[in-house]
């Protein structure tokens, strides 16, 4: 249990300010809690421990990461001072959308149907995370398809989000 504690903190402070990281017991009672959330909406996911009669619960900030989104989104990235590593955040915003999307799918992209895929495209989208530069590409290559099969799917959410 104590290299449990430990982990749960360590993935806190590795993970920053927009994010709790808990541990809770089988019956719901809470042993520890790791980061604090300002936010009004979080998203969360449980995710079960092998020797341990309880899980650790993750919770996000999304309203945050919809901030740092359109706050990357008003950045022309061709402006910017790479030695001063200027991009590292934008990788880091999509990691962490792709990251946000596998737990609302429940499965991880290597597990996910076509459809999933394409709910995870659509959550993608949503968030602008198609804004980014060379965004369609990195999530080819994660989801194993081509990046005109991205832009099929786009389209196809895109579409039948205009009709809702």
């Amino acid at each position: 249990m104590p290299e449990y504690r430990e982990f749960a903190q360590s993935l806190a402070e590795a993970l920053g300010p927009i994010y709790r990281i808990s541990l809770v017991q089988g019956g719901g009672s809470m042993i520890a809690s790791f980061g604090a959330l300002v936010g009004d909406e979080v998203a969360r996911t449980e995710i079960a421990l092998p020797g341990f009669d309880g899980s650790l619960v993750v919770e996000v900030d999304t309203s945050a990461v919809q901030g740092l989104a359109r706050v990357l989104r008003s950045l022309d990235p061709g402006q910017g001072d790479q030695q001063n590593g200027s991009f590292t955040h934008v990788d880091r915003a999509l990691d962490e959308l792709i990251t946000m999307g596998e737990a609302q799918i429940g499965h991880s992209i290597q597990e996910m149907s076509r459809l999933e895929k394409r709910r995870l495209v659509r959550f993608l989208d949503e968030r602008g995370a198609f804004t980014l530069r060379k965004s369609v590409e990195t999530v080819a290559e994660l989801l194993g398809v081509t990046r005109f099969t991205v832009y099929n799917y786009l389209d196809a959410v895109r579409s039948t989000g205009a009709k809702r």
